[in-house]
């Protein structure tokens, strides 16, 4: 009988490490290394893959029932490996079993691995130069994708393209949620090619309705600078609306930043302004002024009138302060060769101006008040005391240098084609 309870207790004493150790598997971490240079993000990948399958096999299962068997356990995932992760050879796997158990997969590259990498990355549909502003947003892209593939076997490319194809839509839809993007890798030779086109989505900007203005100076004198930044501002075509409205400040920021080192705004001393109208049909309008003086030359053509009915004038006026202006205006009537000469002052308030000058030969007094109502309707109301005279004038800006204007005059109402140089 002692003999008996001698043999239970020592039965019972081999059992308790047994059952200490005992413990159901909760989780599974599975960690996939390279003993060459695959990058972080393919091994990550990898791990990703095997995770699945090691939980399937291990989950819920107990490590009492799973430690005898071990080895076939690590046999199969190995299995599993080679055949899952296309391009490598499994070397070697570990299996730390606990609630928590470790699963360590040691990989190596079948024969070749990427050393040369090549990335071809195209933006579709739009300007060289808009092309060049998109890629400014992502510039760590192509040495994001270059450091994936670089050191990792030349037989992983297809599933290896998976991952980049993630990396890059990740990146578009955070910093160009406006396109998407289209990756393809291959193998040419001794190098691998990654191409990638990103292209726009949504409505697009199909033409652009341009202008630059000043009445500060003859737009003669920005003929040249006019036809640069057309051509600039055609760069915005092609790009989603979406992105222009989003990135309107920064577009217009961008193109001020550029006029303001032009030579003839530095030469003249201008101000640049510039709105952009995003749409389908995006307008922009460039302003150049000055807040030292004020010059135009206009010529005016007549309708409904017989006599005096071609005229022109100049304007040269000096800004004493913000609002307040002097100035000097010669004009010339050619049916019969007659010139004035008038010296005057100018108050302007916002979008309104009133000025008084005194008129020779003639000497008569002109009161005039003009008003713009949008960038392109001015109203104006003009007495001229010499003849008595009142005039109402609507004038619409057709484009730069030509405007039209009907005048409502006491004396007889006209239609004015103005030329503005």
């Amino acid at each position: 009988m002692r003999i008996v309870k001698i043999i239970a207790m020592s039965l019972a004493v081999s059992l308790l490490p047994a059952a200490a150790n005992a413990a159901i598997i909760e989780h599974v971490k599975v960690s996939v290394v390279d003993r060459g240079a695959t990058s972080g993000v393919l091994l990550e990948r990898m791990s990703a893959s095997m995770q699945t399958v090691a939980e399937q096999l291990l989950l819920d299962k107990d490590t009492e029932k799973v430690s005898p068997v071990q080895n076939e356990y690590t046999r199969l995932l190995g299995e599993v490996g080679d055949r899952v992760l296309n391009g490598y050879q499994m070397e070697a796997v570990s299996m730390q079993l606990g609630s928590v158990t470790q699963v360590t997969m040691v990989v190596a590259p079948w024969n070749e691995t990427i050393s040369n990498v090549f990335v071809d990355l195209q933006f579709s549909g739009v300007e060289e130069n808009t092309a060049a502003l998109l890629q400014s947003k992502m510039p760590a892209l192509r040495e994001q994708m270059e450091a994936v593939l670089r050191g990792s076997s030349a037989d992983a490319s297809d599933w290896a393209g998976g991952v980049l194809r993630r990396l890059v839509r990740e990146q578009v839809e955070t910093e160009l949620p406006e396109f998407r993007a289209a990756v393809d890798v291959v193998r040419e030779q001794q190098r691998t090619v990654v191409q990638v086109v990103i292209y726009p989505v949504g409505q697009l900007v199909q033409s652009i309705d341009y202008e630059m203005v000043s009445q500060s100076i003859p737009n003669l004198l920005l003929l040249n600078i006019k036809q640069r930044y057309a051509q600039k501002t055609q760069e915005l075509r092609g790009l989603p609306v979406n992105y222009v409205t989003r990135h309107k400040q920064e577009l217009e920021a961008a193109f001020l930043s550029e006029l303001k080192e032009e030579p003839e705004v530095k030469r003249h001393n201008l101000r640049p302004s510039i709105m952009l109208t995003p749409g389908v049909n995006s307008g922009a309008r460039i302003r150049l002024e000055s807040d030292e003086y004020k010059i135009w030359f206009e010529g005016y053509g007549d309708i409904g009138r017989d006599e005096n009915n071609i005229s022109g004038r100049a304007h040269f006026g000096k800004y004493i302060s913000k609002r307040d202006e002097i100035f000097g205006e010669v004009g010339v009537v050619l049916d019969d060769v007659r010139w004035d000469f008038s010296a005057g002052y100018a108050l302007h308030y916002g979008k309104t101006t009133a000025s008084y000058m005194r008129r020779s030969p003639t000497g008569e007094n002109v009161y005039r008040l003009e008003q713009d109502i949008t960038p392109k309707w001015r109203l104006r109301a003009e007495h001229f005391s010499g003849s008595n005279t009142t005039e109402i004038g609507v004038r619409y800006r057709i484009h730069e240098f030509l405007s039209a204007e009907y005048v409502y005059s006491n004396d007889k109402p006209y239609f004015r084609i103005v030329g503005n140089l």
